[in-house]
């Protein structure tokens, strides 16, 4: 079973320092994962780059989930750092969809992470 639940949401306030939007940690993280999973069902959690994902791995680690894992390189993986490239700066290192596994940019609203109360489309 696929589910999305974000560890951290955008703020929507500029850091200019990392040239994008900072992010904060989503409270209810382990409450929600609780509500979906054992502890021991094996969880894989992906995000853009691994960073969030990995963070959020240790979250469920300490929350007592033992089959918690990180995909590495997440989705995009790493932004490209050869100045010649046409690439430069973009996220086209490894990753999940740069090593031809599936994914879809395709939305199922059934998956689609909504805090409570919000409707879901029709």
């Amino acid at each position: 079973m696929a589910a999305n639940v974000p560890s951290k949401f955008m703020t929507y306030a500029w850091d200019e320092k990392k040239k994008e939007y900072a992010m904060k940690p989503n409270p209810n993280f382990v409450k929600e994962i609780n509500q979906r999973f054992a502890k021991d069902d094996t969880i894989l959690v992906i995000c853009r780059s691994g960073n969030r994902s990995a963070a959020s791995v240790n979250l469920l680690a300490k929350a007592g989930f033992t089959k918690a894992y990180n995909i590495t390189d997440g989705f995009e993986g790493d932004k490209i750092k050869d100045p010649q490239s046409p690439n430069l700066g973009k996220r086209m290192q490894n990753g999940w969809k740069i090593s031809n596994l599936p994914w879809t940019y395709d939305l199922d609203v059934n998956l689609i992470y909504l805090p409570k109360g919000k409707p879901k489309a029709k």
